[in-house]
């Protein structure tokens, strides 16, 4: 039996691929989990940056409906997805979505969620919850209201609106649209990661995340700041840069 993730490690990259192509990467409980797994397990104290893409020419078309019921019982979903969404804002590097094709309904939620999203012209986006007579994951549209404001919220959730990259991009749901494949560009992305402090990334990526939700303590972050321009680390590269600029 396939396994409905994909995971590829390089020098400091962990590429993780949806790989359920006879569903269009459905989001099946089982695959939620694996991602799950993955985002807790993998990501080691040399990893730098993570990718998350399709193993084929669709990044997700959302919910399995196969693991769905049509009753309450599908808050069950709703939360595996959010399992996997928090994940992602926890992970310590930076977390880049390569997106080629359809990215549909909670599939959007997770590309949302990372903290760079690279499409393809191919890529489009939709979120047809009200088709289903869903009212959407409060703590998810909350989400997505603090990522794209109250426009795309509205065409993607109560519209139901499909939009292309283009669209996508100006909506701000896209960081940038690419030629040819989403991955080799993420993957460019994450090598230039590599280069940099991982300590710095994850203190940064913290800070914006507390901006974003308002929890922001100016005190705490200041304090935070100052450990992180004592340490050996930043002392060695400043050393090493004056070395190489001969100053």
């Amino acid at each position: 039996m396939t396994e409905p993730i994909r995971v590829e490690r390089g020098a400091g990259i962990i590429s993780i691929f949806l790989n359920r192509p006879e569903r269009r990467n459905a989001l099946s409980f089982t695959l939620l989990a694996r991602l799950s797994e993955a985002l807790s397990n993998d990501i080691a104290e040399d990893t730098s940056a993570v990718i998350i893409s399709g193993s084929t020419q669709f990044f997700s078309a959302g919910a399995d409906l196969a693991d769905m019921t049509g009753t309450v019982d599908d808050l069950r979903m709703e939360d595996a997805i959010e399992e996997v969404t928090q994940k992602i804002q926890d992970a310590p590097v930076p977390v880049i979505a390569a997106i080629d094709g359809p990215c549909m309904g909670g599939s959007c939620q997770l590309a949302l969620s990372c903290d760079y999203r690279v499409a393809s012209a191919t890529a489009f986006f939709q979120v047809p919850s009200s088709r289903f007579g869903m009212l959407y994951s409060p703590e998810a549209i909350v989400r997505m209201h603090q990522r794209i404001g109250h426009d795309g919220v509205f065409r993607m959730l109560v519209l139901g609106e499909r939009l292309d990259a283009t669209a996508a991009l100006h909506a701000g749901i896209v960081s940038r649209i690419v030629d040819g494949a989403s991955y080799e560009a993420a993957k460019k992305i994450a090598e230039a990661c590599t280069l940099n402090f991982r300590s710095a990334m994850e203190s940064t990526k913290q800070l914006l995340n507390a901006i974003e939700v308002g929890n922001y303590d100016p005190d705490e972050w200041q304090e935070r700041r100052r450990v992180l321009l004592s340490a050996e680390e930043r002392k060695l590269a400043v050393s090493k840069e004056k070395k190489r600029r001969g100053s």
